[in-house]
Formats: structure tokens, C-alpha cells, sequence
């Protein structure tokens, strides 16, 4: 009987041939573009930009909602980079979630560092025109951009930070039925709030060092007195920039609220919220970070003290005590 010997380097390379499976690329990133006239010359048209969860078609839609994104840049090249940028932790989050992500170019439409009561009647009146005018742009251009991917309407998740707070800002209060929650980060221009039985969770975030903190309190206290379900947080030792801690609460402010989503099938998500800030045995110091149970936050003063919804959110909202 004749024998047959396979040279050990030859055997080795056989078997990692057929154990191996074959090295496979992840989808291609799917990036809509979609671009509405305004008809104001101080931002002529939207550049929207929206990025599709891998596998998701008009056809067949596999999003689970959409994470707005409102920041301070103006070129589509850089909205475009961002939103291919795998590492950002929005993306990330986006990702994680199965959540479309939909982003546009901004430009400043107001008077910087000025809330609405900071400025004449006639400057905010031309203000509420144009931004009115651009907003009205915006929410067409969403509506058509949406219908054509197979994506809902309603139940957004917003993010504004810098000049894209301020749009975010106005954008929410003007369209409080599309967004589920908005996180708004340093800004220093806000628009008056008008009380609403329908609209979004919010959250309100800047640095101690930012110029916009004073402002950003004011606007907290506002929406406070017409009942808006809002959460205030001013991170120690931070200016005019994002932070690791502000993006973990960031994402845990969003995950309470589409965990409120699920609860309210009777009732509003703000009224959920609403009921949690109201019955909280939670209550954070704003200028020491610090987290107080029931009858403990009587030493906070009345100032600074900051309902807190629950207690995943408290323990990235500040420190915690047990």
C-alpha cells in the first residue's frame, strides 16, 4: 500500500484555509442628503444630512427613532465627517440604539449672548420672523426626508450644542410634537418658553465657566414656572465645550426618556416625567454636584436644588450618596 505524506507547513496552511471564515467588511455607511429653500436670506436653505442604521430601507425600515443633531457647523463636508466618524460618541449611541441620525447646518439668527428678554420687542420680533420662516423650512424638509426613508415623524431625540443649542432651543419650542426629548449644551441665547400640555423631556446642561450659565439658569427657572418637565445641570470647571461627563448624561437623560416612551401608552411622556420630578425622593445640589435622599436636601438651598427623575439618571447627574 502506498502511503502519501502532506509537508507539515502544507497541512498547517490547509487547515487554516478551511477553519477560517472569510474576513467579511462591515456595510457601507448609508448617508441621505436632502436640501429645503427657506426663503430668508439669513440662512437660504438646510442642509439636512441623515445617516440610516445599517440594513434599514424604505422598504424594509429597521430604525427605532431618529437622534437629531444640531451643532454650530455650516459646511456639509464636516456634518457629512461627523456623522462618519464610528468613535463619536453620538454615532455611538445612534449605533448602539438602531437609531437613524439626521444633522444640518445652522447659522446664527439671533442676537449672541442675548435671551429673548435681553433684547428690544422690535429685535425679537424680526428674530420670531425669520427664525419662524426657517423652522417652517425645517420641519418640510423633515417631513419629506422621513416619508421617503421609511422613518417616523415623531418621537425624535434631539441634541443641540453651542449656536445649535440656540436652533435647538427654538426649534423645540416651536415643534414640541416631534421631539420626545431635547438635551440643550452651552448655550447663551434663549427663547421664551410658553406653557404646553404636549412636548418634550428636557434637559438643560452648561459649564460654570461658560458665559451662557446665568442665562441657562434663568431659562431652567422659566420653563419651571410654566410646567415644562426640565432637569438643569452645570458642570464644575467647564467653558464653552462638551465633556465626558455631559455625554454620559447626555445618554442616560436619553435612555430615561424612551424608557418613559414605553411607560406612557394612557398619557403624555412629559407627564410621566412630570410625576417623577414631582413625587423624587432625589434632589441635586446645582453648585456641589452632590445628590440628596428625601429630607437630607433641606440643607441645599431652595436656590440650588434640582429635582432629579430617578435614580439611574441622579448617579451620572452628580454624586450619589448612598
Amino acid at each position: 500500500m502506498k502511503r502519501f505524506f502532506i509537508p507539515f507547513t502544507s497541512l498547517a496552511f490547509l487547515i487554516f484555509a478551511v477553519s477560517s471564515p472569510a474576513e467579511t467588511k462591515p456595510p457601507p455607511i448609508q448617508l441621505i442628503d436632502h436640501i429645503v429653500k427657506t426663503g430668508e436670506a439669513s440662512q437660504e436653505e438646510i442642509k439636512l444630512v441623515l445617516r440610516l442604521p445599517a440594513g434599514h430601507t424604505p422598504e424594509t425600515p429597521t430604525a427605532k427613532g431618529v437622534l437629531a443633531f444640531c451643532t454650530w457647523e455650516q459646511e456639509e463636508a464636516s456634518l457629512r465627517k461627523r456623522l462618519q466618524n464610528e468613535n463619536d460618541p453620538l454615532v455611538k449611541y445612534a449605533v448602539k440604539n438602531g437609531l437613524a441620525i439626521l444633522t444640518w447646518n445652522t447659522a446664527t439668527l439671533w442676537k449672541t449672548g442675548k435671551s429673548h428678554d435681553q433684547v428690544t420687542r422690535a429685535e425679537r420680533r424680526n428674530q420670531d420672523v425669520v427664525f419662524d420662516a426657517v423652522a417652517r423650512a425645517w420641519s418640510r424638509g423633515v417631513k419629506q426626508l422621513c416619508a421617503a426613508q421609511g422613518l417616523p415623524q415623531t418621537g425624535f431625540l434631539l441634541y443641540g450644542i453651542s449656536r445649535g443649542a440656540h436652533w435647538s432651543c427654538r426649534l423645540a419650542l416651536r415643534e414640541p410634537e416631534r421631539f420626545l426629548a431635547v438635551h440643550i449644551h452651552v448655550a447663551n441665547s434663549y427663547d421664551k418658553a410658553l406653557g404646553s400640555s404636549v412636548g418634550p423631556l428636557w434637559l438643560v446642561s452648561s459649564g460654570d465657566l461658560d458665559a451662557g450659565r446665568n442665562n441657562s439658569i434663568e431659562f431652567y427657572k422659566l420653563c419651571q414656572s410654566k410646567g415644562f418637565p426640565i432637569v438643569l445641570k452645570i458642570a464644575n470647571g467647564l467653558g464653552h465645550s462638551t465633556s465626558p461627563e455631559i455625554e454620559r448624561l447626555r445618554d442616560a437623560f436619553f435612555d430615561y426618556a424612551r424608557d418613559v416612551a414605553i411607560i406612557a401608552k394612557r398619557t403624555q411622556p412629559a407627564e410621566v416625567m412630570l410625576d417623577d420630578l414631582k413625587n423624587s425622593q432625589l434632589t441635586g445640589d446645582l453648585l456641589t454636584q452632590e445628590v440628596y435622599r428625601g429630607e437630607e436636601a433641606k440643607i441645599v438651598p431652595a436656590s440650588q436644588r434640582v429635582p432629579l427623575p430617578h435614580e439611574k439618571f441622579a448617579k451620572v447627574w452628580g454624586y450619589l450618596r448612598e
